[in-house]
């Protein structure tokens, strides 16, 4: 699953500029989620948002800092793709080394090798790849399921990178993997 929801403690800091302005729960939320949304960690994925907050109502100020410290528990909606996981997304752009693909908060990318069994034309002026033997077309806004092969999570990393392949049965254009049932359906029958 590549959704998951994390309980976390902590400790929030309060900035002096919210006193007074909303209940510390809200104030609370919302400096997490400044803090946190978009972190990439290694171990549980992209942070997605940062719910279901609850923060001390007593905080603790240190000697030099305005601010206040707030004993803080909270709920983490991250995304975690893992290895061999099937998903499906909308290619939302066609490059002449592969298709990106947007699988949620983000884009995977399928490079023009994990696209079919087949060789590829890339044709440019209409943003497709084209089947050499088949004459399949894949392009922008066609929906397809792929196997994560590769991830990178790194917290440096401006955005996490994510490599699939549609080069397994069942793996493909939506529309590729319909007419390989129905072929597969009636070679049974006749």
């Amino acid at each position: 699953m590549m959704f998951k929801v994390y309980k976390a403690k902590g400790i929030v800091r309060v900035p002096p500029e919210y006193f007074g302005k909303a209940e510390i729960n809200d104030i609370a939320s919302k400096v997490l989620r400044e803090q946190y949304e978009g972190y990439i960690d290694p171990t549980i994925g992209l942070v997605i948002t940062i719910y279901d907050v609850k923060a001390s109502e007593e905080g603790v100020v240190i000697h030099g800092d305005g601010a206040t410290y707030h004993e803080v528990e909270f709920k983490i909606l991250a995304f975690a793709p893992k290895e061999r996981e099937i998903i499906e997304g909308e290619v939302v752009s066609v490059k002449n080394f592969g298709l990106f693909v947007n699988i949620g908060p983000l884009d995977a990318l399928v490079h023009k090798s994990q696209i079919a069994d087949e060789p590829l034309d890339y044709d440019a002026a209409r943003e497709v790849f084209i089947g050499k033997n088949t004459r399949r077309v894949i392009g922008r806004g066609d929906i397809i399921r792929g196997m994560i092969t590769a991830i990178s999570m790194q917290a440096t990393s401006r955005q996490p990178k994510i490599a699939l392949t549609m080069r397994q049965p069942f793996l493909g254009k939506i529309e590729w993997i319909k007419r390989e049932i129905e072929s597969l359906r009636k070679s049974k029958e006749g």
